[in-house]
């Protein structure tokens, strides 16, 4: 007989049996922070949050894992839903990459108290910053299927609130926020995360292909870094180790200064379990009068280099020194210049920084669901407005064309990312 294999959704699962060499031959265009890997670690370092993933089955081997985390009491500010719509917690903390809150929609939001949102369903990963489907097999009413299993299955499970965080603007997502919209959610912009796509013969033809400007800013990192009198070398693999609690430390810097809701705990967990299961991870350090003061980790997933930490001691090396630059920028897209990879993946964060270095933006956008079908209007009115906040923050009044574009920036260039 002949017709398409049966595609067979799951919801409220544990993670598939995969570990990483799994995950390389069988999840291989998905994001490290979407595989069975980084998640696994995730819920051993987010013991508070209980795991719902949704997973599609078709034929032998086939699979498609949408994450899902339920949450029963208000988390970290980057994972609570609330300030998806404007809200600010009492501790001041700001949803990554923040935009300026408006007192008046926060004391509305804050008026309803947390009934009408937890339990909490976070779709994504939450120290990835990232809402997507992993999958190696593809059909046109995939993302269709999965939310239309997953939505009534959530609810009857007495989900109060599905929040989609972090959606990015790649092929296929916008099915997944067109179905999460036909289920009765509503979307918003949320940021940016910016690639670079590896076109040229080599890191010398890189540089020559840039705009004069954009050409001129490297070679200036490069030689503030240098004055700077931070020495770069890059570790591999097992030989992290030494450093795992240091880059944790620094990482958790740029936490204060931008927002983002990670601990040292969550950073040496994942990044162990990375180096235990053996996944291709690299670290920059940077060095002055023998102190580490600056890191950023890579990790390589087949063809495309994934920037995911990086930290810096700004009392030892300033605001303006150009090793962030040097780090996160320009020793990675060297090295996967070398390697001969097609794409280096910087996430979100230190947007206008990347973009006047040559990466190209991605939008990325929040939807959001509550089970009160009453509360949709209000929350979807609050979520827009969150969004335009967004938007003027970054620059962006008016939605992003689609592909590469010259985008307005958000003012300043200093030396710091987030969740990226």
């Amino acid at each position: 007989m002949g017709g398409s294999p049966r595609v067979v959704i799951s919801t409220g699962q544990a993670l598939p049996d995969m570990d990483w060499s799994g995950e390389l031959a069988g999840l291989t265009d998905s994001w490290p922070y979407l595989g069975p890997t980084w998640l696994r670690a995730t819920e051993k370092v987010l013991p508070d949050v209980q795991p719902w993933h949704t997973l599609a089955h078709r034929a032998r081997g086939e699979l498609a894992l949408l994450p899902g985390y339920i949450l029963t009491t208000p988390p970290v500010v980057d994972h609570e839903p609330r300030t998806y719509l404007g809200w600010q917690a009492p501790s001041g903390e700001e949803v990554c990459c923040g935009a300026e809150t408006d007192a008046a929609r926060s004391a509305e939001v804050d008026a309803l108290g947390t009934e009408p949102f937890f339990p909490t369903l976070l779709l994504g990963s939450p120290l990835g910053y990232r809402t997507e489907v992993a999958y190696n097999f593809w059909t046109p009413t995939l993302m269709g299927a999965i939310v239309d299993k997953l939505v009534p299955a959530a609810f009857e499970a007495g989900i109060k609130c599905i929040v989609a965080p972090w959606i990015p603007g790649r092929t296929g997502n916008d099915a997944l926020v067109d179905a999460l919209g036909a289920a009765g959610a509503s979307s918003t912009f949320w940021g940016y995360e910016d690639f670079m796509s590896l076109d040229a013969p080599n890191w010398e033809g890189h540089l020559a292909a840039l705009p004069l400007k954009k050409r001129q800013r490297i070679k200036g990192d490069v030689r503030r870094a240098e004055a700077a009198g931070v020495s770069i070398k890059r570790v591999d693999g097992t030989d992290i180790r030494p450093f795992v609690a240091r880059i944790a430390e620094l990482t958790c810097l740029n936490r204060e200064k931008n927002g983002a809701g990670e601990e040292p705990e969550h950073i040496v967990g994942v990044l162990s379990a990375l180096i235990d299961e053996g996944a291709d991870v690299r670290a920059y350090l940077g060095h002055k009068d023998g102190a580490l003061v600056a890191t950023c980790v890579t990790i390589r997933k087949n063809h495309r280099l994934f920037p995911k930490w990086a930290g810096f001691d700004y009392a030892a090396i300033g605001e303006r020194s150009g090793i962030y630059f040097a780090l996160v920028l320009d020793a990675p897209v060297r090295d996967a210049y070398t390697e001969g990879l097609r794409t280096v993946e910087f996430g979100a964060g230190a947007h206008q920084a990347k973009a006047l270095r040559g990466c190209t933006p991605r939008e990325v956008t929040t939807s959001m669901l509550l089970a009160d079908p009453a509360l949709r209007p209000q929350a979807s009115a609050w979520l827009e407005a969150f969004g335009n906040s967004r938007r003027v923050a970054f620059g962006a009044a008016a939605p992003a064309p689609a592909g590469p574009a010259n985008l307005p920036l958000l003012g300043g260039s200093g030396d710091s990312g987030c969740c990226g």
